[in-house]
């Protein structure tokens, strides 16, 4: 994702029932914002994305024939995978890191970002969902997120190594949990986070379709190299082509 867009796709459109979302995928801060304020390093930080998590879908989807939507600035300018009336849209704080551009924003600006990034990108979301679904009679959906070994003020490291989110298709959650228990990965149950409290973006395109989907999380430090993102796309080929041609 070399260049700025509000919303990436790549893939076949409409060719395969399998389709893939991305809505933590760059840490990019457009133009304008002078990098919120933050160092490099900060913006290197999952603060700002969920690293490896396009890696892994791109990998996912050109294996599968797939196509594939990534979000195209970092979840610090607006998180995509929120609701517009949540405290955490525009994070001030994320993970103890202040976020000197997210500081008292004006009424102007929350509205500038909503329609000039967060809009567009739901719209584009909306828009190949609603092609997917005309084109297939069985559609099935992934949204692909990434998760940090341990927040900064957690005495203790997530044990898992991923982890299925699951409100409304346990039964695809469940097939991609025991293939990948089978092969030796401590696989979470709605784990680290839990879906059946908030799963924004899936619920509000997906489940409201009615469509077939997982939501699913890997570990970041498990997904640091090509060797690495390689590994778990031959650990998930199988479960995701057999839920795919289900």
């Amino acid at each position: 994702m070399s260049s700025f867009e509000v919303a990436k796709t790549t893939g076949p459109r409409g060719t395969s029932p399998a389709f893939f979302f991305c809505d933590h995928a760059t840490n990019i801060i457009p133009d304008g914002f002078a990098g919120l304020g933050l160092s490099d390093n900060q913006l290197d930080d999952h603060i700002a994305y969920d690293p490896g998590s396009a890696d892994l879908a791109a990998a996912l989807a050109e294996a599968l024939s797939a196509r594939i939507l990534f979000c195209g600035y970092s979840r610090l300018v607006i998180d995509p995978n929120r609701g517009e009336e949540r405290a955490d849209l525009i994070m001030k704080t994320s993970d103890t890191i202040s976020v000197p551009g997210n500081q008292n924003l004006s009424a102007d600006e929350r509205h500038h970002r909503l329609a000039q990034y967060y809009h567009p990108y739901h719209c584009k979301l909306s828009d190949e969902l609603d092609c997917l679904t005309q084109a297939q009679s069985n559609p099935f959906v992934i949204s692909m997120h990434s998760f940090c070994r341990a927040l900064r003020g957690e005495r203790e490291e997530r044990p898992w190594e991923a982890g299925l989110l699951w409100r409304d298709d346990r039964a695809s959650a469940m097939t991609v949990m025991e293939h990948l228990s089978a092969n030796g990965v401590k696989v979470g149950d709605n784990q680290p986070y839990s879906a059946k409290l908030y799963n924004y973006s899936v619920n509000r395109h997906v489940g409201s379709r009615g469509l077939r989907h997982i939501t699913l999380e890997i570990r970041q430090d498990l997904l640091n190299s090509t060797q690495a993102i390689n590994r778990w796309r031959d650990l998930l080929f199988e479960p995701l082509r057999a839920l795919i041609e289900a």
